[in-house]
């Protein structure tokens, strides 16, 4: 299913997390339905699998949604790009605070108090 070309379109996209190029063969064109589409992105390089919303407007090239971070504003972004992926050591450490942990999911989240409380 790709009739209008997508595959071809989308060469040269990016990975989401390790921002290797996608191979032709790593697109795969799961829906159309005209000016959007959604892909499955195939990684060759880390073979992580992420899936897409391409839009397309008449007379331009197809666009996919990779944004490794959409979410996150241009400055926060900028920011963590430095920062090293977590690794098994901060898994292991985040598993021994959660196993002394005592307390519920808000107050982990902000201790400071600052959530409105049930029923608000």
């Amino acid at each position: 299913m790709d009739a209008r070309g997508l595959r071809a379109g989308l060469v040269g996209t990016g990975c989401t997390s390790c921002g290797a190029t996608i191979p032709p063969d790593g697109i795969a064109v799961l829906a159309d339905r005209g000016d959007v589409a959604f892909v499955e992105l195939r990684c060759a390089s880390c073979g992580s699998r992420t899936m897409a919303v391409v839009v397309r407007n008449e007379g331009t090239a197809p666009v996919a949604d990779t944004a490794p971070h959409p979410e996150l504003d241009p400055a926060t972004e900028a920011r963590l790009a430095g920062v090293p992926p977590l690794g098994e050591e901060d898994v292991a450490a985040m598993a021994r605070f959660l196993d002394g942990w005592d307390g519920d999911l808000l107050t982990l989240l902000d201790p400071r108090g600052d959530h409105p409380g049930p029923g608000s």
